[in-house]
């Protein structure tokens, strides 16, 4: 059974590389929910999302963007992972940091580079555990990524949604294509 669970996408062309969606997401996943409750209490910050620069083509101009998990629905983290600790829900692909044991395998498999290892606390001692995107489920607003970036870059969004728009807009250009080879064709 396909899952038609959401995802973050992310516009290139409004991202600003400005970070708020990491320092959102980090602060989202703290016992303080903000940055400065959360340095303030000892905590440590995870966001698990990560804006990158990528030199774009072919006019070699940087372009920036939020890079996150893309919840997979046939997810090569899952199927790696050698102690369960990587599963998929019926909405999104998740980490147990109690049973990660930091292989780094995850990390190696994921197409779009969306894991990380890092030091965390797990039932009261340090270990170093993978972090993902979790679209921030326990959060009743969603995403805080999405809910803080100043420029809307980022959207939560639906396969079925996704697909509807792309199809609207090729059939869009179809048409656009008809009418201008009947113009080329009346006006010779």
């Amino acid at each position: 059974m396909p899952v038609e669970g959401p995802f973050i996408l992310v516009n290139p062309e409004r991202c600003l590389g400005c970070h708020t969606c990491e320092l959102a997401c980090a602060a989202a996943h703290t016992e303080a929910g903000s940055v400065i409750g959360a340095v303030l209490a000892g905590e440590r910050l995870h966001p698990r999302n990560n804006v990158v620069q990528v030199e774009a083509q072919p006019d070699g101009g940087i372009v920036k963007l939020s890079t996150q998990c893309r919840q997979c629905e046939d997810a090569p983290c899952v199927r790696v992972c050698p102690t369960g600790a990587t599963y998929r829900t019926e909405t999104y692909t998740a980490v147990d940091q109690r049973l990660c044991i930091a292989c780094r395998l995850c990390m190696m498999v994921c197409p779009f580079g969306a894991i990380h290892v890092a030091t965390t606390t797990v039932a009261g001692r340090e270990k170093r555990a993978a972090f993902k995107c979790d679209l921030c489920v326990d959060r009743p607003a969603g995403p805080a990524c999405v809910e803080a970036c100043p420029t809307r870059a980022l959207s939560l969004r639906y396969p079925r949604e996704v697909v509807q728009q792309s199809t609207r807009a090729t059939a869009h250009q179809f048409l656009d294509a008809l009418e201008s080879q009947q113009r080329l064709a009346s006006n010779p």
